[in-house]
Formats: C-alpha cells, structure tokens, sequence
C-alpha cells in the first residue's frame, strides 16, 4: 500500500492539506504520486467571458497551476509525481485513473463544513468512497496549530 498514491487535487485550501498528506505519505513509504485535477463543464462557460480569456480557459490556467504546485512541493519531498488534468464528472474520472495508473491508494479532501460546525464528506468524496476498488484516505481540514495547520505556497 502507498506505493502508488492518487491525490485529487483543485485549488481550495482543503484540497492542497490533502494534497500535503498524500505527499507525506508517499515520502515515508517511498512511493510515488500522481495528482489529478478534474474540470466539470459548467454550461454556463459559453455565455460568461472575460475580455481576454473565456471562463474555462481561465479554469484552466488555475488547474494547471495548482498540478505544478503540487508536483513542486512533491518534488521538495523528494517524491516521483506525475499529473492529469481531465473533464467530466470527478468521481468518475477519478476512478478511471486509478485504473489507468494504478494506483493502490486514493487520497482526497473532506469538506470544511456542510454548515456551521457541521462536518461532512462531499458527494464527490462519498462516490470514490462508495465504488472505489482500492483503500480511499479521506483528509478532514487541518486544525489549527497542528503540524499540518498551513500549507506553503
């Protein structure tokens, strides 16, 4: 186990604490990371615009961003990552990968909070839970004061 560790990441700070984890993780099993991102099509993407860039394009950019800065901080770990960057439904494609990479272990984050004080795991998170064929580690936010309460940019 944690030889292969698929991470699920976007740019929300809970994701990179869970991106963070799973990097930790393959650090002391000495395994290897592969950090997937995945683009929902949203229909509203074609008639919102930017001046320069559409909606999706800028969606994007910040993907691609957050796949580096996970690879760096992998890379500073002293940690093997690669990185994908698909569309469709998250769940699904996150399982896909798994197959296709073969992953023995999935990492995601957990939702801060449903509401106020009220933790709970996303309906994404529930699906990889429920069909995943392989052990999912789900990464509750970090608490504040902890080791893992910050995540370096």
């Amino acid at each position: 186990m944690f030889s292969r560790i698929l991470v699920a990441v976007d740019d929300a700070p809970a994701a990179l604490h869970a991106a963070e984890v799973a990097i930790g993780l393959a650090a002391v099993s000495g395994g290897t990371l592969v950090a997937i991102t995945v683009l929902q099509d949203h229909a509203l993407d074609e008639r919102i615009g930017a001046a320069s860039m559409p909606v999706g394009g800028r969606r994007v950019l910040a993907a691609n961003a957050t796949l580096r800065h996970v690879q760096r901080r992998a890379a500073t770990a002293g940690v093997a990552a690669d990185t994908v960057q698909v569309s469709g439904a998250p769940a699904a494609e996150i399982l896909a990968e798994v197959r296709r990479c073969g992953a023995d272990t999935i990492v995601v984050a957990r939702a801060s909070e449903r509401g106020v004080g009220v933790p709970y795991v996303g309906v994404e998170a529930q699906r990889i839970l429920e069909f995943s064929d392989v052990p999912v580690v789900v990464v509750p936010p970090p608490v504040p004061g902890s080791e893992w309460s910050t995540v370096d940019a």
